[in-house]
């Protein structure tokens, strides 16, 4: 593909591609990427539209944590499941309130870690509004106690 069919006008995410150049010789090229340029916004679009699915079938009690964080991480049930050290059949009930309520805390800990959350977060959600976003930070600190953390809310001033 010659040099000037290959240029992408996108600055947030920039690429060098090797491609051949005017006077017939390879050489690198500084571009944007099609896919992000043309269908990013449609996926964060479509994510968007997921999580607010996922987190109102969360807060209706149709769905567990597990099922919650593991479909916004885009982690398989296979790969879970052997991440948590359960069978898929286990997990699977994980995924309903029913058996989510019965699990005990060392099990809820290899989720949490699975997800690289702390525990808590299986039990609460922060949101924030849109016009906030990057102007509050939440930092988790660990603690000796590892079924323990602290969040720290932060809000950036200008």
């Amino acid at each position: 593909m010659k040099e000037k069919d290959f240029y992408v006008d996108f600055k947030p995410q920039q690429l060098i591609y090797y491609v051949e150049k005017d006077d017939a010789s390879y050489g690198p090229l500084l571009s944007g990427s099609y896919l992000s340029k043309h269908y990013l916004d449609d996926y964060y679009e479509k994510m968007e539209k997921l999580e607010k699915s996922l987190r109102e079938q969360l807060n209706n009690g149709e769905i567990s944590p597990v099922y919650y964080f593991m479909i916004l991480q885009s982690y398989g049930e296979g790969d879970l499941a052997s991440r948590a050290g359960v069978s898929k059949r286990k997990l699977k009930q994980h995924f309903h309130i029913k058996y989510f309520a019965k699990l005990r805390l060392s099990q809820l800990k290899k989720y949490a870690e699975a997800f690289d959350v702390p525990v808590a977060a299986m039990f609460h959600l922060m949101i924030t509004r849109n016009e906030d976003q990057g102007k509050i930070t939440v930092e988790q600190v660990e603690t000796k106690n590892s079924f323990f953390s602290i969040a720290r809310l932060a809000i950036k001033t200008k």
